[in-house]
């Protein structure tokens, strides 16, 4: 066969290959390497149960990048969608040393870990840039804080993207006097209880794992979170609507348990570090693009999207709150808050 008919051959040959063997999963991850003597186990838990999402990405991302830093010493293992608890009981648990790595909503961890409230400030900051720089600065001050006040560490972080109002209605949500006519479902979160209350709302506090069948029963009409939880959860089911605004972003600590890295080697420890700043910034790039498809299933459904498009009035009721709250972040709250307004202050002066 000459030349020209072998390399039709080969190029018919890798056309009729099948697809399936070029979709085969990778065979060396940290999933199916194999065991070795003295390997660590890691567990690693969170509350979301979708294969793929912004929990699930930032967390298969830092238990390779551990496996990697350790030449697989240390082995994770994953539980997803609430296997272990809910975010509260699984910080606990990581503050125990009984599961080793978590993520738990800021607003949850902050009920062991005040000084977190720091960031649930209604509108301390208006953009994700601003909030990742936040996080950037002012993480190394509040890591011995939150190991002092909660026993776990945090190595990095998950943005979920900003909360949206979810609700069922002809109407849109544009005036903080129009959520008087709805039963708004709220996290458990003072802070954020008071921001609705500040907005005139009769803000209903409920726990996430309760929430489709509150809305589905009428115990609330609504509420807030990431397209990405709203549409994965499907509460299009028993919504209509979505309103953009941006007085908060869903944001969640990489957490490890001090107790289980106390007990590293300072290599190790280097490793769960560098695993966490890593993570950190891959789900700063991965979580953008995910969340346009969001948006666009979001309309696939029928859900009408729209945004606020003045949220001056917004803004000055929500901030009014925050003299009545400093409390919540600690006896030093005004100053805690203070620092993160002039981290804010430098990071626009260094974009103007």
């Amino acid at each position: 066969m000459n030349r020209k008919l072998m390399l039709g051959a080969l190029v018919a040959a890798l056309a009729l290959a099948s697809p399936a063997a070029h979709a085969e999963e990778n065979p060396f991850t940290f999933k199916n390497l194999p065991e070795q003597p003295g390997q660590q186990r890691m567990v690693v838990a969170h509350t979301v149960n979708m294969e793929w999402s912004s929990h699930t990405a930032v967390l298969k991302r830092f238990t390779e990048l551990v496996a990697i830093y350790t030449n697989n010493e240390i082995r994770g293992e994953i539980f997803p969608g609430g296997q272990l608890g809910g975010e509260r009981e699984m910080a606990k648990q990581t503050r125990q040393g009984q599961i080793h790595v978590s993520l738990p909503a800021t607003n949850n961890l902050a009920t062991m870990a005040p000084s977190l409230n720091v960031f649930i400030l209604p509108y301390i900051a208006t953009s994700t840039e601003e909030v990742n720089y936040l996080q950037d600065q002012l993480t190394p001050f509040l890591v011995p804080r939150v190991i002092k006040e909660a026993g776990v560490r945090i190595v990095g972080w998950e943005n979920s993207g900003w909360r949206a109002f979810f609700y069922k209605s002809d109407t849109s949500i544009q005036k903080p006097e129009d959520l008087a006519k709805f039963k708004m479902r709220v996290p458990p979160n003072p802070l954020m209880i008071a921001s609705y209350k500040a907005w005139g709302a009769n803000p209903v506090p409920l726990g996430w794992t309760e929430l489709y069948n509150a809305l589905q029963q009428g115990v609330v009409e609504g509420g807030d979170n990431p397209v990405t939880d709203v549409i994965g959860m499907k509460f299009y089911e028993v919504i209509n609507r979505m309103t953009r605004f941006h007085y908060t972003i869903l944001t969640h600590p990489i957490i490890v348990s001090e107790k289980w890295f106390q007990g590293l080697s300072k290599s190790h420890q280097e490793a769960v570090l560098r695993a966490g700043r890593e993570a950190t910034d891959y789900i700063r790039w991965w979580q953008p693009q995910d969340e346009k498809r969001w948006w666009e299933e979001a309309r696939k459904q029928n859900v009408i999207v729209d945004d606020i498009a003045d949220e001056t009035e917004w803004v000055s009721k929500a901030r009014a709150i925050w003299p009545d709250y400093y409390d919540t972040i600690g006896p030093d709250g005004k100053d805690v808050a203070d620092k993160a307004l002039a981290i804010l202050a430098d990071y626009k002066k260094m974009k103007n």
